[in-house]
């Protein structure tokens, strides 16, 4: 894709959306009721417990209006493939220019399947200088295999350089 503009890319649980009432629901109901936790904290009675994170919702913003493309790369399922660009673009206002997703039933570390869904979006032609996750394990392996893209880890209310 010569001529297009470079891409940031986004993770969404813990980067653009707070995820820390669900995730404590999720625990306790799994914790109760026996269930298997992810897949009580990808159900769609859960989603709904989530905000935005505003942090990175205007890094988002920041990004699309410096004319950056913008893409996520999620471990959701991609079952949740609507749901997460819907919430996506309500929470930011921007339309990713892609979303890569976890396969549905793919239970691999985020660390793993985060560094193949990047492998994807590189080759179908997206320049990605800049990675966003809440997840040192996924930064540690991107910069293992992709050290030139600019790493940022994102902790609570906040985000560093990595």
């Amino acid at each position: 894709m010569p001529d297009e503009p470079l891409t940031k890319a986004f993770d969404v649980d813990g980067v653009i959306v707070d995820v820390s009432q669900r995730l404590a629901t999720a625990r306790e109901l799994a914790e109760y009721y026996g269930h298997d936790f992810w897949e009580v904290f990808f159900s769609d009675e859960l989603l709904a417990l989530d905000k935005p994170r505003p942090v990175g919702v205007e890094l988002v913003k920041r990004a699309h209006a410096e004319g950056f493309r913008v893409i996520i790369i999620t471990g959701r399922p991609s079952r949740l493939r609507g749901f997460t660009l819907e919430q996506v673009i309500n929470y930011t206002g921007v339309t990713p220019s892609a979303i890569y997703m976890r396969r549905n039933r793919d239970r691999r570390p985020a660390e793993v399947v985060k560094v193949e869904l990047l492998g994807e979006a590189l080759r179908d032609g997206f320049e990605v200088v800049e990675y966003h996750d809440d997840s040192e394990a996924v930064l540690r392996e991107i910069r293992v295999k992709y050290p030139w893209v600019t790493l940022f880890l994102h902790v609570r209310d906040t985000f560093q350089k990595y």
